[in-house]
């Protein structure tokens, strides 16, 4: 599965993860049967079924030591 970076702020108060944007860098998985692999088999736009595998890989940006907002509720 290919793997997307994630760039985001690591709230130590509630230990969450909060992504913010992607960064455009990928880590290409060269299976086959990925949509999103450069070493896919088929053609995507001519009604592929191939699944889209995509994982985010978290990158930390900042450390903030309280709680999200989301999470102080």
């Amino acid at each position: 599965m290919c793997e997307h970076e994630l760039i985001g702020d690591y709230y130590r108060g509630c230990q969450h993860f909060h992504g913010r944007y992607y960064s455009g860098e990928r880590v290409d998985c060269m299976s086959p049967k990925c949509k999103t692999s450069t070493a896919h088999i088929h053609n995507p736009n001519l009604g592929c079924r191939c699944a889209t595998i995509v994982t985010n890989r978290n990158k930390v940006q900042s450390v903030i030591h309280a709680k999200h907002p989301d999470c102080s509720e």
